[in-house]
């Protein structure tokens, strides 16, 4: 079984996370506000669980060796510990984080599956978690907001937007260092290069790829990157407030 784009099972997958949210608060809605919490923490868990397995099947299938994949500093897979920190300390930046960053990357992740294109099966821990994986990111998150975990005023956006920089200044740092050092092909936050057959591809066509010894850049890419990334949070920064007056929990 292959991943094909646009058939229905990937119109299925499109559909997932909004029926798993929608699901989940229907069950939970009478629920008190630490139940949700626990709840809302222990799907986080199922979910650093499945990237868990993934990276073990690579570990696995690489002769028992790291590399770069399994590192979890990739946008979607850091996500699922911003979620589970988020739930653990019931952290409203590390919430604002998940809702206006890992929710939008994720569901770009989602739409543009390309990644599973490649995938020789879908029966693997590997295309498993991807599937799965961004449905929960995306499924937890939607949940969170409507349930009323997640409360962005205006300091806790700046706050939000300052670590959302510093990560990704860190993918770009800590890509080339691992890099340089053990021969990976480490692209931490697509920070070096744009996941293939997404609308990133064209900004990386703009610029240049520089390298300062062992140091690689593409400055064009990573202002147009972080600029559209900040348009993105604001954006969903902005459907919050919309959305939050019609939303008795976020009142």
């Amino acid at each position: 079984m292959t991943f094909q784009m646009w058939n229905w099972f990937h119109w299925l997958f499109i559909a997932s996370p909004f029926i798993f949210t929608v699901i989940l608060y229907f069950f939970t809605k009478k629920q008190s506000f630490e139940q949700k919490r626990t709840i809302g923490f222990w799907l986080s868990v199922v979910a650093v669980f499945i990237l868990f397995l993934r990276n073990a099947e690579i570990f696995v299938k690489n002769g028992y060796v790291i590399d770069a994949e399994m590192i979890p500093f990739q946008i979607c897979h850091f996500a699922n510990f911003v979620l589970l920190l988020a739930f653990w300390k019931n952290n409203k930046v590390l919430f604002s984080l998940a809702f206006c960053l890992n929710l939008p990357a994720a569901l770009l992740s989602i739409l543009f599956a390309n990644s599973l294109v490649n995938y020789s099966t879908l029966i693997s821990f590997r295309a498993q978690a991807y599937l799965w994986g961004h449905m929960l990111i995306v499924g937890i998150t939607l949940w969170s907001f409507l349930v009323g975990f997640i409360k962005i005023n205006v300091k806790t956006f700046f706050k939000t937007v300052i670590l959302m920089i510093t990560l990704y200044i860190l993918g770009l740092l800590i890509s080339n260092s691992i890099n340089a050092l053990f021969g990976f092909s480490a692209n931490y936050f697509y920070a070096l290069a744009p996941e293939h057959g997404t609308p990133l591809e064209l900004f990386y066509s703009w610029g240049s790829v520089y390298h300062l010894g062992w140091f690689e850049i593409n400055p064009i890419y990573l202002v147009a990157t972080m600029g559209v990334g900040a348009v993105v949070v604001g954006l969903f920064y902005g459907m919050y407030h919309l959305a939050s007056p019609k939303l008795p929990n976020l009142q």
